[in-house]
């Protein structure tokens, strides 16, 4: 499924004098074909305002905090509608959007559409809460959240902002990718899991004074004991043991190694480059 058309009724600089009026009229009305689409434009001419159109209805796999505003509104104008339409819909995403679903043509020949549309008013400086709706008509009915999770939609930040997308963090969008990805649905059976427990229990062992290194020592390979992370353990669990007791000592762990921990972890970059956005820069020039 795609996105095949998009419509707007005063929203932010696409607006009018006339009031929203769904069946017509629309102040945008913006085809797309299936694939790679491309919006070009002047500075302030509007394709900000068709991306967020679009993440104010879908949201965002990444969870943006997103909400209406006051700019969001043409003008002096107290209602917006924004309203997309998917098609190119197979059966098993139909069956998701069942009660909402249009069709055009006949008989065999018909094909399902969904049409989703988020309309919203304000009354004074106060804006009044509303559900993004779906249905083949012009009023529609409130779109489940399981339903929504099947539209959301992954947004790629511009390339000004790509260096921070990168590198590791909560959320980082890096990893909000990879999770989307089939190879890294698997959950805590994925084998980066069991890589990153084994992790785990090397640095318990350091701490501990148990972590083996082999170092060749005169030319022969010989197995050492690091005690640095041992003394530094003994040191701290002197003070607690002064704090709490002679019972008390502590015990160093690395944070939990669930499959998205693990990605939140990773930095992407191109061997000997150090800031993705000039990684990025090459591979789109």
């Amino acid at each position: 499924m795609f996105i095949s058309n998009l419509k707007l009724w005063n929203f932010r600089k696409f607006g009018s004098k006339r009031d929203v009026d769904p069946s017509q009229y629309p102040d945008l009305n913006l085809e797309f074909i299936e694939g790679l689409n491309v919006i070009i434009g002047e500075n302030d001419s509007g394709k900000t305002a068709i991306i967020d159109a679009i993440k104010l209805v879908l949201r965002t796999h990444s969870y943006d905090f997103i909400r209406i505003e006051e700019k969001d509104f043409y003008g002096e104008a107290n209602r917006f509608r924004i309203e997309l339409t998917f098609d190119g819909l197979n059966a098993e995403e139909a069956k998701n959007f069942t009660e909402w679903l249009g069709w055009t043509g006949n008989g065999q020949t018909a094909k399902p559409f969904l049409k989703v549309f988020y309309d919203v008013s304000r009354r004074g400086r106060k804006i009044l809460p509303t559900d993004v709706k779906a249905g083949p008509d012009t009023e529609g009915t409130q779109l489940n959240a399981e339903a929504r999770e099947y539209i959301k939609t992954t947004y790629l930040k511009p390339l000004r902002d790509a260096e921070n997308e990168l590198i590791a963090k909560k959320n980082s969008r890096l990893s909000q990718i990879l999770l989307g990805d089939p190879a890294f649905q698997t959950g805590k059976d994925h084998d980066l899991v069991a890589i990153f427990e084994g992790l785990r229990e090397e640095l318990k062992k350091y701490f501990k004074g148990e972590f083996k290194v082999v170092k060749d020592v005169d030319g022969i390979p010989t197995d050492t004991f690091p005690l640095e992370g041992k003394l530094i353990k003994e040191k701290i669990d002197g003070y607690v043991k002064g704090f709490y007791g002679e019972d008390y000592e502590t015990a160093f762990d690395a944070t939990s190694s669930d499959i998205r921990s693990i990605l939140e972890k990773l930095t992407l970059k191109l061997l000997d480059e150090s800031h993705p956005v000039e990684v990025l820069v090459k591979l789109t020039t």
